[in-house]
């Protein structure tokens, strides 16, 4: 019996931690701000303003696949942006080779590690971007909070996120 307990102790401290229990593959969440990258072993933040748009880029084909699309849009208020847009419904933005805003459609699939972003209500965001204000604009009912923006399907923080996105992006009232 006391050997059986010592092989098992011996298992436990060799094995990583959270192995078998932690996530078996690679995600990429959204976050205010910027990108998480996380395995079973390691959390990596691809932050705006400090990310490069290849370094950027790379992680998201490793985690997301191919862009479905890339371009460059000249006619945005804060200058051209160059963007890459994969089969999740999320576009990445780019100003000067650096990673500065992403941008999750009405179809994207796209998740917060807390959860869904589109399709939950937007008073949840309250916990990734503080406090958020609703309102109306020509884009219909809008809302933001810190580095945290979108168009819900009603008024309110009990409406349902439709867009969302965060940093530079290029969106026309």
């Amino acid at each position: 019996m006391a050997g059986k307990r010592l092989a098992w102790a011996v298992l436990v401290l060799v094995m990583p931690m959270g192995a078998g229990w932690a996530q078996e593959s690679p995600a990429l969440y959204l976050t205010p701000g910027g990108l998480d990258a996380e395995t079973a072993y390691e959390s990596v933040r691809i932050g705006m303003n400090v990310t490069s748009q290849t370094d950027t880029v790379k992680s998201a084909t490793k985690l997301w696949g191919d862009a479905v699309e890339q371009g460059r849009m000249e006619e945005c208020g804060a200058g051209p942006i160059d963007y890459a847009r994969f089969g999740n419904g999320v576009t990445l933005h780019f100003q000067d080779e650096t990673f500065v805003g992403w941008s999750a459609s009405a179809e994207s699939s796209a998740t917060f590690a807390s959860g869904p972003a589109i399709g939950a209500p937007v008073q949840e965001l309250e916990t990734l971007a503080g406090p958020v204000e609703t309102f109306e604009s020509s884009l219909g009912h809008e809302f933001g909070g810190e580095d945290l923006f979108g168009i819900a399907d009603g008024p309110g923080t009990k409406a349902e996120i439709e867009v969302l996105w965060s940093g530079i992006s290029c969106v026309f009232r």
